[in-house]
């Protein structure tokens, strides 16, 4: 009792260790998997062609990753971290394909595939010394006008049409360069340019109505010459205030001259660098074919933006130029003559006019960009339809769910049922041939005891005839009626094996098999009940018979590389009963084809030959497949006797050969060497004596 109290505690002791164990890995696993579910997520992929189909086997790279097959069914899962979301970029490994667009919602993400109607051509911009030139802005004039910049290794891409090349250097232009030579090759497009050299720019200046040209050297050197300070606002140029002011002493010059000198310099410097500003800012050119539709708005934003700062500019430049131009008229208007004021005033009505148009061009222009703005917000980014749409089409998804695994369930009740059914018929069928073999023991008791009441033995021979014909009138309807559903939940099966993924389809494919397999019992039954009551007597050409089996498993002697051959001469026609002799054919070829793949699948062989001999007809199917084991031989047309282990029949096959053969009123014999070959050989008769013939001469 001690004893049996100390193992009781120390169980217990055991167990309550366990107990902590498991509470800790508990507490483990429940810290460290939601720590690890916010760093992935679980996304689908689903790719589409423009027309919204379908489009499988995509190779697709998210924001630069390996790249992922979407399969088949144009779909396929990946993880994702959570800094990797929002997407940024999508890439399509077949070249010839981009992606035109994309929506991520609620894990997943739908990709809509274009064909690309263009390539890229890879150009290299270098100077004369073979030096690669980084951030060069080049135009490219071909179908349409591209305009790209070189990256730090002198590089660009120039998008052309697929069947469009570049043809010469003139087609290129580099800001600040001038374009000397292109070479082309399968490798690399080499454009050579040179910087050009600025040249001192002399502009017009205009001071009060008269005009001084300094491209001129005379009228140059002139206005040099008689510069004053009062001049100062007619400069420029930075090149212009250099020219003047380089004979200046500054030095001599009043403080409040100084500040007028240096304010027209910072004047001019503020305007060089708005002009470079300008010209560094050409967001529209960048905007093509091949950009992403994200950097087209920005860069239609920053151009905006520009614009913007450059109406400020003007109006305040223009504010201030008006100013000087009124007071140059205040001071001077009295001296004009008439045909100078009269230029004047015609100048001042056409820049009015001008400005007016300009104005109503701008209102216009602003109102179309509106509209357009508008109408691209309204049809592309009404989240709140999108939203709609893709919680419709959650629903619908969980409702064919739904629907699936009521289908399922229902098909497994189906499938359940028939098979109780199916068991009682084979109960059934035996207590019927049970019945039947007791009414031959007892006619054959009666035959024997009342010989001399003949009438009493046709009358039970009538009466088992007919019991025998309803037994198997009654397995024909039964087997066929039973196949009309097995059918039917076949059908419904291969449908649901395309609606499923995962465990249900691997659930369905288990059903579809155990109803094909229920189905071919269902015709071999129909078949022994054909047996005894055979129909369609007529004329048989056995090779065409032949052909058919040959096409019947055509399947598997391709795929197994099976090979199959008909020794039949064309003219070996007879009468007899076509579904029985097709029966036995079939069972036997069968078996050999499986039977030879099991041996040897890589030289599989099997061998009809048919020929008449002694006026009998002989079948000989062999095939250099296992062999039969002497010891079993003797049981080998029983039914449901399977030969082998690994005999994916039901027994019935060389069962069903022997009563059709009997019924034919000819033989079957075995020849086999174990681990060589097997050879069924089948003797019938030439011309069959029909079945209604026989039982006509028996009455008689």
């Amino acid at each position: 009792m001690k004893r049996s109290g100390k193992i009781k505690k120390k169980a217990l002791q055991v167990y309550n260790d366990l107990l902590k164990k498991l509470y800790t890995m508990f507490v483990f696993f429940a810290a460290v998997l939601p720590a690890e579910a916010q760093v992935k997520q679980l996304i689908q992929i689903k790719t589409f062609d423009e027309q919204l189909q379908p489009m499988n086997n995509v190779d697709v790279s998210i924001n630069d990753r390996d790249y992922i097959s979407t399969g088949n069914k144009g779909t396929v899962f990946t993880e994702l971290s959570e800094h990797e979301l929002p997407i940024k970029t999508i890439k399509i490994k077949n070249q010839q394909f981009e992606a035109a667009a994309w929506n991520y919602s609620k894990s997943i993400l739908e990709i809509v595939v274009r064909k690309k109607n263009y390539h890229l051509a890879q150009v290299t911009v270098k100077n004369p010394d073979e030096v690669p030139l980084a951030n060069l802005t080049v135009t490219f004039e071909g179908k349409k006008t591209t305009t790209a910049t070189t990256n730090a290794e002198g590089k660009l891409e120039i998008p052309l049409a697929l069947e469009e090349k570049i043809g010469s250097a003139s087609q290129f232009a580099v800001s600040g360069h001038e374009v000397i030579d292109l070479l082309l090759s399968d490798h690399e497009n080499v454009l050579t340019v040179e910087r050009i050299r600025p040249a001192p720019s002399h502009e017009e200046v205009s001071v009060a109505s008269n005009k001084t040209d300094l491209n001129n050297p005379v009228t140059q050197e002139k206005y040099f010459e008689d510069f004053t300070l009062s001049k100062l606002d007619s400069i420029q140029s930075l090149t212009v205030f250099y020219a003047i002011f380089k004979n200046f002493a500054i030095k001599d010059l009043s403080e409040e001259v100084k500040r007028k000198v240096d304010s027209k310099f910072n004047e001019l410097v503020a305007q060089l660098q708005d002009s470079i500003r300008n010209n560094e800012d050409v967001f529209m050119g960048r905007i093509s074919d091949s950009s992403f539709v994200n950097e087209d708005i920005k860069n239609l934003l920053n151009q905006a933006a520009a614009e913007n700062r450059t109406l400020k500019i003007q109006r305040t430049d223009f504010d201030e130029k008006m100013k000087i131009i009124s007071t140059k008229l205040e001071r001077g208007i009295v001296n004009l003559d008439a045909a100078t004021r009269a230029t004047l005033l015609s100048d001042l009505i056409a820049l009015e006019k001008l400005l007016t148009e300009n104005e109503s061009r701008f209102y216009k222009n602003m109102g179309d960009y509106r509209q357009i703005i508008n109408a691209l917000k309204e049809r592309y980014f009404d989240f709140q339809y999108l939203e709609d749409k893709l919680s419709e089409s959650e629903a619908r998804r969980l409702e064919e769910q739904r629907t699936f695994r009521q289908r399922l369930i229902g098909i497994s009740v189906v499938v359940i049922a028939f098979a109780v059914l199916t068991i009682l018929l084979f109960s059934f069928s035996n207590r019927l041939r049970k019945q039947k073999k007791d009414l031959m023991l007892a006619n054959a008791e009666v035959k024997r005891v009342n010989e001399n009441l003949e009438a009493i033995v046709k009358n039970r021979t009538r009466l088992l005839q007919e019991a025998n014909r309803e037994l198997d009138t009654f397995l024909y309807r039964a087997s066929h009626d039973l196949r009309s559903p097995l059918c039917s939940i076949i059908g419904l099966c291969n449908i649901a094996i395309h609606l499923s993924e995962g465990e249900p389809k691997e659930l369905v494919q288990r059903v579809a098999h155990t109803t094909n397999g229920m189905d071919k019992l269902l015709k071999k039954l129909s078949i022994i009940s054909e047996i005894n009551q055979p129909t369609g007597y007529s004329s048989i050409t056995l090779l065409d018979i032949a052909e058919n089996i040959r096409q019947k498993f055509n399947d598997v002697i391709r795929d197994e590389n099976i090979e199959f051959d008909i020794d039949c001469p064309a003219d070996l026609v007879f009468y007899s009963y076509p579904n029985l002799v097709e029966a036995v054919l079939t069972n036997l070829i069968e078996n050999a084809l499986f039977y030879s793949v099991m041996r040897d699948p890589r030289n599989a062989c099997v061998e009809l030959k048919a020929s008449i001999k002694n006026d009998r007809i002989e079948l000989c199917v062999r095939d250099n497949g296992i062999g039969v084991d002497h010891a079993i031989r003797h049981r080998l047309f029983d039914m449901f006797f399977k030969g082998h282990e690994d005999s994916k029949g039901n027994g019935l096959g060389l069962y069903i050969v022997q009563k059709s053969v009997q019924t034919l009123e000819g033989n079957v014999t075995v020849e086999s060497e174990q681990g060589h070959y097997s050879q069924f050989v089948v003797q019938l008769p030439l011309n069959t004596i029909p079945l209604e013939e026989k039982l006509v001469g028996a009455l008689a």
